[in-house]
């Protein structure tokens, strides 16, 4: 099995001291900086949009336990099975 050298990979700026400072910060983005709020511990909202979400997910976590016990029953699968009958026998 034979091996392959690539050729080593240089730049004009290789180095970080050859950057000239005027072409470094012209090239540079600039973003506007805001100062952090500060986050107070005993804030009663503190955390309330987690809580929310854990009461949807059970909330939703019930409703298709009890649609998974309706489409089960027997009234309602038979129901469901005579109208699919009924739409492949046409």
């Amino acid at each position: 099995m034979s091996t392959i050298t690539l050729p080593a990979c240089t730049t004009a700026f290789d180095d970080p001291t050859e950057i000239p400072v005027e072409d470094a910060t012209q090239s540079m983005p600039t973003a506007e900086v805001r100062p952090r709020t500060a986050v107070d511990p005993d804030d009663p909202d503190l955390g309330a949009s987690t809580a929310e979400y854990a009461v949807i997910v059970l909330a939703a976590a019930a409703f298709g336990g009890v649609m998974a016990a309706v489409l089960s029953s027997d009234s309602v699968s038979g129901m469901l099975l005579g109208i699919i009958q009924k739409a492949l026998a046409v």
